[in-house]
């Protein structure tokens, strides 16, 4: 066999070798990274890990870290802060009394939190039945409100308005009219579209206008209005869609339901340990105990309340009537105002519900209980704002409903 050869053979052995050792090395290193999103020192971090903090993240900001180039931006945040976190360990900064507090603090909100949703939030059970009670009993809260689409000509001049009208109905199209003419320089190039709007809310141009709404409540899809006048100028509407008030179906809203009716009984079941753990560890507030001593008597805090501008100042003197002094004959009272101030002033309706009901419940045969539960009926339908209660009254006397 010729040098030459031998040379050759050697040589594609020694290829072979290293080839096979190159490709081992390869795979070994993939195996050893399987699953891993990063490496920081001796620290692994999984694609798991990352997936469960993105996930966790708002769902406003998660799609900043969306595909590949987004995931391994954020991984890159999470490498900065793990080389942050090994830095600050290299300190003495875990020994310092401030921050041994600020863990101390953390470690218990952490501890609190995870004991509320697994020790009581998640043992809490939402039957079919109530479900359907809840959405029965407060269908007013699960509505599709009205919508209506419409789409206007409009000018100051009213003759100038009467004149399209005539034309239209002789059969010229309201569209070419608005696109020429209409003196709505923002809504002529798409026709006159006012687009969506709801009955007595906010509309393109008009804005929030009860004589707007007043002139084409009665229109149908379809229908063109005769001449309107508002305190913009004249002009005429095409109402093309219009959709009624409507409930939304249960299956719609039953996750919302549950999450109302689990958040209810976690807090009657929080209620029922802290009264257990009160009775078993004996806590003293001898900071609570020096305020009953000087407490202000339910005459006063009414009187204070009454004085008080601020509403949420206003609706703490009432509490305070309430909390201390449920037994008294103003503590009803200070019940429905609490709920009164968060429906009129706050116009938050929610709160108010849940202050009426519980009014109607504590006191079921206090004489404002009849005026709580009118509130309950009218909370969502539209009407001017009651300045006091007196005026409300008055409207339950004059018919009613508002």
């Amino acid at each position: 066999m010729s040098s030459r050869i031998v040379r050759a053979a050697v040589g594609a052995a020694t290829a072979a070798l290293l080839l096979a050792g190159c490709g081992g090395g390869e795979k070994e290193k993939l195996e050893v990274n399987a699953g891993l999103a990063a490496r920081v020192g001796d620290v692994k971090i999984t694609q798991k890990e990352i997936d469960d903090r993105i996930e966790k993240i708002g769902p406003q900001f998660r799609s900043r870290y969306t595909g590949r180039e987004g995931r391994a931006r954020y991984v890159d945040t999470v490498i900065d802060e793990e080389l942050l976190y090994l830095a600050a360990r290299e300190t003495d900064l875990r020994y310092d009394d401030e921050v041994k507090e600020q863990l101390r603090q953390a470690e218990k909100n952490v501890l609190i939190t995870a004991y509320y949703d697994r020790e009581i939030r998640q043992k809490v059970d939402v039957t079919e039945k109530e479900i359907e009670q809840y959405y029965n009993e407060h269908w007013e809260e699960f509505l599709n409100r009205a919508i209506m689409k419409a789409q206007h000509l409009f000018s100051k001049d009213s003759l100038k308005v009467a004149g399209w009208k005539r034309r239209i109905d002789a059969g010229e199209k309201f569209n070419d009219i608005a696109g020429r003419e209409s003196e709505d320089e923002t809504t002529a190039a798409t026709g006159g579209n006012l687009g969506y709007f709801n009955p007595g809310g906010y509309v393109k141009f008009y804005g929030e206008s009860k004589e707007f709404f007043d002139q084409i409540a009665h229109l149908e899809a379809g229908e063109i209005s005769d001449v309107i006048v508002t305190k913009f100028g004249y002009s005429l509407v095409r109402i093309n869609d219009k959709k009624p008030e409507s409930p939304k179906p249960l299956s719609e809203v039953r996750a919302e339901i549950v999450e109302h009716l689990k958040g209810e009984k976690a807090r009657t079941a929080v209620e029922r340990e802290l009264a257990a753990l009160k009775d078993r560890h004996k806590p003293v507030n001898f900071v609570r105990e020096e305020i009953l001593e000087t407490m202000r008597s339910p005459e006063q805090l009414w009187e204070m309340a009454q004085e008080e501008e601020t509403p949420y100042a206003r609706i703490q003197y009432y509490r305070n009537i309430v909390n201390h002094y449920p037994d008294h004959q103003y503590a009803s009272q200070a019940l429905f105002m609490i709920g009164f101030v968060y429906a009129e002033e706050l116009q938050d309706l929610a709160q108010a519900r849940r202050t009426f009901e519980e009014l109607i419940k504590k006191y079921p045969e206090a004489d404002v209980v009849e005026s709580a539960q009118w509130m309950i009926d009218n909370l969502n339908t539209p009407h001017p704002k009651f300045e006091s209660i007196e005026q409300m009254q008055e409207r339950m006397r004059d018919g009613g409903d508002i």
